[in-house]
């Protein structure tokens, strides 16, 4: 079976929210595995991770830029190539679309351009869901999780200043490249909702997904 992919840009909730969906479908007899970073995991899995949780300012045109950017856009396509599905369905957490996205948000032609010319051969999704979640919602998030010491991403550069509006350009970037490339998309606001019924709806999503693709 193809991927189930759970997106949302930054404080959307993904991880807790696809932890929820895991249990939710093993409660009715299907397991599914969590995938953060590219499906192939191993040696590149740690690289992406790794290049992913860069806190400091990268200087555009750096080794470690042109080596982030490059790997980003290879992803997909090396998932595409070399994934091989095990017995049990994955519930990928981010995708190639999020950095997709935000390549175009911020008009790096490098990377969008890359994307598009090798989008055939992208890895595909069985379906998706795409989360919203309120722009203060997600700046209260962060805080919180920068007070506890969760997370040590720079507000500046993860919420683009903050600007709402940049914010805002990029989650609809984000649907519209979904929307072309997935073949069924549920959104679904994560501001106020309970977890635990989010998670009911997209394990229901998946699992329909799953079925569809057969």
């Amino acid at each position: 079976m193809r991927p189930y992919a759970v997106e949302g840009l930054d404080c959307s909730g993904k991880k807790t929210i696809t932890k929820l969906v895991q249990e939710h479908l093993q409660d009715h007899g299907l397991k599914a595995g969590i995938v953060i970073g590219p499906l192939l995991g191993g040696g590149l899995g740690r690289l992406d991770a790794r290049l992913a949780n860069i806190t400091g300012a990268v200087r555009r045109g750096s080794p470690t830029d042109r080596l982030r950017r490059g790997l980003y856009v290879a992803e997909p396509v090396l998932d595409r190539l070399f994934h091989r599905p095990g017995p049990n369905p994955a519930l990928k957490v981010s995708t190639h679309f999020r950095a997709w996205a935000r390549a175009e948000t911020e008009q790096d032609r490098w990377m969008s351009g890359g994307y598009d010319a090798t989008r055939a051969v992208h890895i595909r999704y069985a379906g998706a869901t795409l989360l919203s979640t309120d722009f203060d919602v997600r700046l209260a998030r962060h805080r919180a999780d920068a007070v506890t010491g969760r997370t040590s991403k720079v507000e500046e550069r993860r919420f683009f200043g903050p600007d709402p509006e940049a914010f805002a350009t990029w989650h609809r970037d984000l649907g519209r490249i979904m929307s072309a490339r997935v073949p069924h998309v549920l959104r679904l606001d994560s501001s106020t909702a309970d977890p635990t019924e989010l998670a009911r709806q997209i394990a229901l999503h998946a699992a329909a997904c799953w079925e569809t693709g057969r």
